[in-house]
């Protein structure tokens, strides 16, 4: 039977997705100086054939992380191009981190790494680098938020990176022992984004009402 290189390179890209699922499990929960021989069982393949994908541990470590991130890149522009309110597409982006539809394994492997010596100076960096691109979306969907009035003021840098922090834990609530994120959650964290102003009652308290 003729070889299909087209089908060949399908199934090739099939099982290194297959690799780096299982490998984001395994780092999560053996951390990240885990074995090579832990990710081939994990993957359900020998040993050898894993070498005929990846090279080392530190290259399927820095695969798992790179694709988590530009996954997460990839909801952020989604959000930015998606009709509607900044406030709606918030939504859209914090939805992606209730059980079943975000990986808390991926970001569990990227707080592991960054922390280690597993990866060198100028792998770090790498991450690094492509979290600040990811946050710079952030600060974009903020700074809209701000211009449309559902968003509330103040510093787009440090709402950013409180949203963004935010939304990634949420994802690991239930390996903390907590209930789940729930469509609930999602509205709870919103409602801190939303605009409020503070008025001073008579007797000299504050009170917080919801702008629009």
């Amino acid at each position: 039977m003729p070889r299909n290189p087209e089908r060949d390179q399908q199934q090739r890209e099939e099982r290194r997705k297959h690799i780096l699922d299982a490998a984001a499990r395994v780092f999560a929960r053996r951390g990240v100086l885990t074995k090579m021989v832990d990710i081939a069982a994990g993957a359900g393949m020998s040993h050898g054939h894993l070498y005929n994908h990846f090279a080392s541990k530190e290259e399927i470590l820095l695969a798992v992380i790179e694709r988590g991130q530009t996954m997460y890149g990839t909801i952020l522009r989604r959000a930015i191009a998606m009709p509607g309110t900044a406030a709606e597409k918030f939504r859209y982006v914090a939805t992606r981190s209730l059980p079943g539809v975000g990986d808390p394994d991926i970001y569990l492997v990227l707080l592991q790494a960054v922390f280690t010596d597993v990866l060198t100076g100028e792998e770090k960096q790498m991450i690094l680098d492509r979290a600040g691109q990811n946050l710079a979306l952030l600060i974009q969907l903020i700074e809209e938020g701000q211009q449309d009035g559902t968003v509330m003021e103040g510093d787009p840098v440090q709402l950013a990176t409180l949203f963004g922090t935010l939304i990634q834990n949420l994802m690991l609530l239930e390996m903390r022992g907590y209930a789940p994120a729930t469509p609930e959650t999602i509205s709870l964290l919103l409602t801190m984004l939303s605009p409020k102003r503070e008025t001073e009652t008579a007797c000299g308290s504050g009170v917080w009402e919801k702008e629009g």
